[in-house]
């Protein structure tokens, strides 16, 4: 598994770098901007709210793996705690904001117990 791993992070990394550079935007930018990408796609295929837990999981499952291919000493300058901690905040600050705000601001629809009342739309039932 560990082989998988490195072998899986040294092709992240040659990807990121590319991406970076056909981008052209700074490392900083690519983090705050993948997160919020990888945060909407996830509520899409999971068709969830952005602001659910899930959703947030899988920006962190990302980022984490993210930093382990970092400190593997494949991505230049970025092998050090110091710059993985910059990372993992810059990556997870926007994700983890819409969590909280999300569940404040909008919260979900309480389900009720009592029975919707009939319309009066199909023929079998009587109008009210």
């Amino acid at each position: 598994m560990q082989d998988y791993l490195e072998h899986l992070s040294e092709y992240w990394i040659g990807y990121k770098i590319r991406l970076i550079d056909a981008v052209g935007l700074t490392n900083d930018a690519m983090h705050i901007h993948g997160s919020l990408l990888i945060l909407f796609g996830s509520a899409i295929v999971l068709r969830r709210r952005p602001d659910g837990v899930w959703c947030w999981l899988i920006v962190l499952v990302a980022e984490l793996f993210n930093e382990y291919a970092d400190l593997q000493g494949q991505a230049p300058g970025e092998a050090t705690i110091d710059a993985a901690m910059h990372d993992l905040y810059n990556t997870m600050i926007w994700p983890t904001i819409i969590l909280l705000l999300g569940r404040f601001m909008f919260p979900r629809a309480k389900k009720s117990d009592a029975t919707p009342d009939l319309s009066g739309d199909f023929a079998d039932q009587p109008l009210k």
